[in-house]
């Protein structure tokens, strides 16, 4: 977790895509972390006693996540697939940091725009429709993946069940965003304020984010639930303003949160 923007450029957004058919996943007990890094996420979603599938790209974060969580993957709680989310699933390079492992990606302008030195990997691109057929729709999709987070949500469109709560880091294209998650379906949205994390608690279990950790979610999170528009007008006086200055402090940062249709 990082306070870095997205560099890839906006994948095509098909306005023409019918979203009559708005289904989530409420029932599922499966949380998809995308974007892995370090485990932290991990470990909480695994604490709160869900079914976990981490993805992450840099082979030696999977390997130490393999070691810190064996006991997790030899009794199926947990997988972890070492990939990339991508627009295909052929082999794609990915762009290490070797200073901020953070700041890894696909795109190597973006992994090395504080001109950190890159080791290039090769790795296997994922497309989302094909991990949610391999493994199941998650209750809650985690979506932090340098770059390429808005691939993630264009890619959303293609599956008719959704996950039904969704978070991703907001970077400069929070107004975007919001109205493609709106797009999708999801009718309820928070924003968190990512520098705070490590002060926030779990209502149902005992828990210490760590700094950098992306927190709680779903209905663990304590701030009401508001609309699209309602938070897009939030975000334009709170984070940034619709003509892209910034409002807040640089040491505050973000995560966007969706809530699919509660029955």
């Amino acid at each position: 977790m990082n306070r870095a923007c997205a560099c890839f450029a906006p994948s095509p957004w098909l306005a023409s895509k019918n979203f009559d058919m708005k289904k989530f996943s409420s029932e599922s007990d499966l949380v998809i972390d995308l974007g892995m890094n370090n485990g932290d996420d991990t470990a909480y979603y695994l604490a709160r006693g869900f079914k976990v599938v981490s993805i992450e790209a840099n082979p030696k974060l999977c390997e130490h996540a393999k070691k810190r969580f064996a006991g997790a993957v030899a009794n199926g709680q947990l997988s972890i697939i070492n990939a990339a989310v991508s627009d295909s699933e052929s082999e794609q390079v990915f762009y290490v940091n070797t200073v901020n492992d953070h700041l890894s990606s696909l795109d190597a302008a973006c992994a090395s725009r504080d001109g950190d030195p890159l080791n290039p990997v090769s790795v296997q691109g994922l497309l989302l429709s094909s991990l949610f057929s391999k493994v199941g729709v998650p209750l809650y999709l985690k979506v932090d993946v340098e770059g390429a987070d808005e691939m993630v949500l264009d890619q959303l469109s293609t599956v008719h069940i959704k996950p039904q709560y969704l978070s991703v880091e907001d970077c400069r294209f929070g107004f975007r965003y919001i109205e493609k998650m709106s797009s999708l379906g999801y009718e309820g949205f928070q924003i968190v304020d990512q520098s705070l994390v490590p002060s926030m608690k779990d209502p149902f279990i005992e828990w210490s984010f760590a700094a950098g950790a992306s927190g709680p979610f779903g209905e663990a999170l304590r701030s009401p639930w508001v609309t699209g528009e309602e938070l897009l007008e939030h975000y334009s006086r709170v984070v940034r303003t619709r003509e892209g200055v910034r409002l807040a402090p640089r040491t505050h940062w973000w995560d966007i949160h969706a809530r699919g249709a509660v029955a």
